[in-house]
């Protein structure tokens, strides 16, 4: 791995104090920091380029439980800081039971998401492996084992010289390709892989015949299968996988965070989507919907939080609906912005419905953010979100693609405050009690931990 320029005082290799290796190999780039090191008061730091060739400098947390863990777990994930991914950094930063080391081929918004003292190397070579003749000439040397979407060469003996070098307990991977890529890391050094699946992986993914015939074919290799929604947990069992391999564990919100706030009766109503903007999540669906609401409720508001391929076409149909003076685009936002917009606003809205490319919704982590700021939902049946929405009770669900019953709902939601406040209190409740992040964090870590035992 290659410092960063101007570099000095790289450290090879892992150091060991008693028992416990301190890992990965790290790089040290700032001048304090190394001070810091020679005198013995940081242990972990390490360079992270970011989009703008700067470093990202992880501060020692040497008193964090974490760190006091024997069990330092790799945590591989596509990429680290994506807005629409929290459900990721607010897990990293959850563990307390394992020491967590995280590599991703991508890290965003480092200011917005720090890791705050975690080990975190970018892994140097493309996310997208090999296109053309060199992925045919790659998938004919994966025949033999089945496996199509295992690292290329150069980049599975890179992660043989990490995970040698820092030996880890177990590997979680996010999404089933970055489980099948790490395997045959894995596999050579015998530690334990829990695949953790989220939506696209089990939906969408499933077109492409390489990733579906390896998926299939090493189902079995997995320690420990993790799904967010009960619609995943019955496909693996369907697809044989034993009961006792699976669990289902929903991303979850941090409900300290999300808190309810009051709001003047005076204000008018004002509904709220925090999604991408794509076809997957039925914006198009919401506005018509919200164009309905108009027609009784004059002055009611919509804002829209998110960025997508979808924005440009949105905002013109707004436009075309005659609602534009009444629908705010407000592209992406940092957290802080999210909970402030959901403490302006009275009803949740999202719309998800399946993609014409198979995709469905795995756990709508918006949804649980709303909820537990006290807000009504008006969503779909679409994937695992009838797992998370009581219907009636802490919000409406429609069937996807009815806009008046996705309207009737938003109307009726509208037009009486105290059913606002009835269903966003019992949807309060229903996110503390079943999907607050600490509570899932410890479920995670769990299964993690109950993958040791049995190796």
């Amino acid at each position: 791995m290659r410092g960063f320029p101007g570099a000095t005082g790289n450290l090879r290799g892992s150091r060991s104090r008693g028992n416990r290796v301190l890992s990965p190999p790290l790089q040290v780039c700032d001048p304090a920091c190394r001070s810091r090191l020679q005198s013995n008061q940081c242990e972990y730091l390490q360079w992270v380029p970011n989009q703008n060739q700067g470093c990202e400098r992880l501060r020692a947390m040497t008193d964090d439980p974490r760190f006091q863990s024997d069990h330092l777990v790799w945590v591989v994930a596509p990429r680290v800081g994506t807005s629409s991914e929290t459900w990721l950094w607010r897990q990293l930063r959850g563990f307390a039971q394992v020491r967590p080391v995280a590599f991703a081929w991508g890290r965003e918004n480092p200011d917005v998401y720090p890791l705050s003292g975690i080990p975190f190397s970018i892994v140097p070579f493309a996310h997208k492996q090999d296109v053309g003749l060199g992925r045919a000439w790659r998938r004919l040397l994966a025949w033999p084992s089945g496996n199509y979407c295992k690292s290329a060469s150069t980049e599975r003996r890179w992660f043989l010289a990490q995970a040698r070098s820092s030996a880890p307990s177990a590997m979680l991977c996010h999404f089933g390709h970055t489980a099948l890529r790490m395997l045959p890391v894995a596999r050579e050094l015998d530690i334990p892989v829990i695949a953790h699946f989220h939506g696209l992986d089990l939906s969408s993914s499933l077109q492409n015949k390489w990733y579906r015939w390896s998926l299939e074919d090493h189902l079995h290799s997995f320690a420990k299968l993790v799904v967010v929604g009960s619609h995943q947990y019955q496909f693996l069992l369907d697809k044989g996988v034993p009961s006792e391999k699976l669990s289902t564990i929903p991303c979850g919100v941090p409900v300290e965070e999300f808190l309810p706030v009051s709001r003047e009766a005076s204000n008018p109503v004002q509904f709220v989507a925090v999604s991408r903007l794509t076809e997957f999540k039925g914006l198009d669906v919401s506005l018509r919907a919200f164009a309905f609401v108009r027609q009784t409720i004059h002055e009611a508001r919509f804002v829209i939080i998110g960025e997508g391929p979808e924005a440009s076409s949105l905002q013109s149909l707004a436009n075309a609906l005659g609602i534009v003076d009444a629908v705010r685009f407000m592209g992406a936002r940092p957290e802080s912005e999210v909970r402030e917009t959901l403490h302006n606003s009275d009803v949740f809205v999202q719309h998800s419905r399946t993609g014409r490319n198979g995709w469905v919704e795995g756990f709508g982590v918006s949804i649980a953010e709303a909820a537990a700021c006290a807000l009504p939902v008006v969503v779909t049946d679409c994937g695992g979100i009838p797992d998370q929405v009581v219907n009636g009770h802490t919000g409406f669900i429609t069937r996807e693609g009815d806009i008046e019953q996705f309207g009737q709902a938003m109307l009726a939601l509208g037009l009486d405050a105290g059913l606002r406040k009835k269903l966003g209190q019992a949807g309060r409740d229903n996110v503390v009690r079943h999907f607050d992040t600490a509570g899932q964090v410890k479920k995670l870590e769990s299964i993690i931990l109950g993958s040791l035992k049995e190796v």
